[in-house]
């Protein structure tokens, strides 16, 4: 994209026919601009880009919602190219006898939009229950019944602004946070951890007895090994795509994900590359990466100041939220050699992930 406004990618695809109404699923991608509540150039591309599939949908923009989900993430700092990625999904017959044949698992994609959620329940169990609820549904979208098979949840929720706070005091209702930021105590942390809190809740990982609204951002054991979120006060309910594998499926691609161990560990982005099928002991060569399709990754500060032992001043740093997301771009980018990756991140702490670990998910092409 070379402005937030910018949809001629997605024309040429819609021209060329790789993209089509009935096959679009989501649209998935980085946008340039902060990345804070306030990013005007998010809810620009957000704007432009509902109006753009309106018309190759032939519905209102307004309607758009009901059928393609959308996950914009906000800030492009350092080698992360603004892009978009375009998700299909095309149902194919095939015999009957061939139906139970097909041993390999590939890639199926499934999504759910959530209840609306009020900013009361922002950070909170409304917000994580809903976000559970819409998981388990796009899982079933996908096909999916073994949590195992799940990659990667791409969930975007609600997060609070002055006027969505005003509006819920209004009705005596408290909110989790008045701080609009990203930063440890910050409305969109909150939002995104009580999003990743709703993905665990649903596939298993975490025991829905364990939760409750005062262990979000506090029991740091509780966590997500699949789930990306992001949050945005444009939002008023969240939107879920699901990505896993499944031997019905009839796709070229397959996902995979793992999690890294720390801010330097490109071992961990290798292994994600590994997981999707790709063969490699050492590095990946040109003709492994060739077959890579997309990156996506998480990168959020660790809440210590200390990386394998030695002291880092990150946390300190008052643009940490924009180094944090600028990191894990370089990371994954020192590997895939390429920028148009998808990496989220700059906040403090997440129960997207293991502490001080993040999640990253690729998608290849089968050989053959």
């Amino acid at each position: 994209m070379a402005t937030p406004a910018d949809t001629t990618g997605l024309q040429q695809l819609a021209d060329s026919g790789k993209i089509k109404p009935d096959t679009l699923v989501a649209l998935v991608g980085k946008t340039e601009g902060t990345g804070a509540h306030d990013d005007w150039g998010r809810v620009w591309a957000d704007v432009v880009l509902r109006e753009w599939t309106g018309k190759f949908l032939g519905i209102p923009a307004s309607e758009v919602a009901k059928q393609v989900i959308f996950v914009l993430s906000g800030g492009c700092p350092g080698v992360i190219t603004p892009h978009i990625a375009a998700v299909t999904r095309e149902w194919v017959e095939v015999p009957e006898k061939s139906a139970d044949e097909h041993g390999e698992k590939m890639l199926v994609v499934g999504r759910a939009g959530s209840d609306p959620m009020p900013p009361e329940e922002v950070g909170r169990m409304g917000q994580i229950e809903k976000v559970a609820e819409a998981t388990r549904r796009a899982m079933a979208d996908a096909g999916l019944t073994d949590p195992h098979d799940v990659h990667l949840v791409m969930v975007k929720v609600p997060g609070l602004t002055t006027s969505s706070i005003k509006d819920a005091e209004s009705r005596g209702k408290t909110v989790v946070s008045h701080d609009l930021t990203f930063g440890p105590e910050g409305a969109g942390v909150y939002a995104n951890d009580a999003a990743a809190l709703g993905v665990a809740m649903a596939l298993g990982e975490v025991p829905a007895s364990a939760l409750s609204d005062d262990v979000v951002r506090r029991n740091w054991d509780l966590f997500s090994e699949v789930a990306m979120t992001s949050s945005g006060g444009e939002k008023r309910h969240g939107e879920v795509v699901l990505f896993g594998n499944s031997t019905s499926s009839r796709s070229s691609l397959r996902i995979g994900h793992a999690v890294t161990k720390d801010f330097i560990d490109a071992e961990g982005v290798r292994n994600a590359l590994r997981s999707a099928g790709l063969q490699f002991e050492v590095l990946p060569a040109e003709r492994d990466l060739a077959r890579l399709v997309h990156m996506f990754a998480k990168s959020v500060i660790p809440g210590s100041d200390q990386v394998r032992g030695q002291r880092i001043t990150l946390l300190d740093d008052v643009d940490a939220y924009q180094i944090g997301k600028a990191l894990g771009g370089m990371l994954v980018a020192s590997v895939t050699g390429r920028t148009t990756n998808y990496v989220s991140g700059g906040e403090r702490n997440s129960h997207q992930g293991p502490p001080g670990g993040n999640i990253v998910a690729a998608v290849v092409r089968a050989e053959g």
